[in-house]
């Protein structure tokens, strides 16, 4: 799911329902998504690439088409544009069943990840910026 780091996977744990990790990004008409997906397990895991090597922290582990993957910061999403990229999706946090987080929360934490230039590509937008309020489950 992160391509610019590799997973070592030393333990894993069930994870309680309800808990997601939640993701954004940029549509084709220049908008920005939200997107959840259900945790099946947290893993504690040692990064063998990037500038972490070493370094040991836990993870969510979330379905990603037939295989499990380790949640990192960004991932290549498999849906292509219209103009044949790929969508890149940036990882916004672990959404707590018990804390109760409504869509304007993640709407405006997917708003600051826009705002700090994450995206390489430049952005299309639309009267309101780029910065619209749509969620996907």
């Amino acid at each position: 799911m992160d391509e610019t780091r590799a997973w070592n996977i030393l333990q894993i744990i069930p994870a309680p329902l309800g808990w997601k990790a939640v993701h954004c990004q940029v549509t084709d008409g220049g908008q920005l998504e939200i997107l959840s997906r259900a945790i099946v397990c947290w893993a504690l895991v040692r990064s063998t690439g990037g500038g972490d090597v070493g370094r040991t922290q836990v993870r969510g582990v979330v379905q990603q088409s037939p295989e499990l993957a380790v949640v990192g910061e960004s991932y290549n999403a498999e849906s292509v544009g219209e103009d044949g990229m790929g969508r890149t999706q940036y990882f916004l946090g672990y959404d707590d069943p018990e804390a109760h987080k409504e869509s304007h929360y993640w709407i405006k934490q997917a708003n600051g990840r826009h705002k700090t230039g994450t995206d390489n590509r430049s952005m299309k937008t639309n009267g309101s910026g780029g910065r619209a309020e749509t969620e996907r489950n």
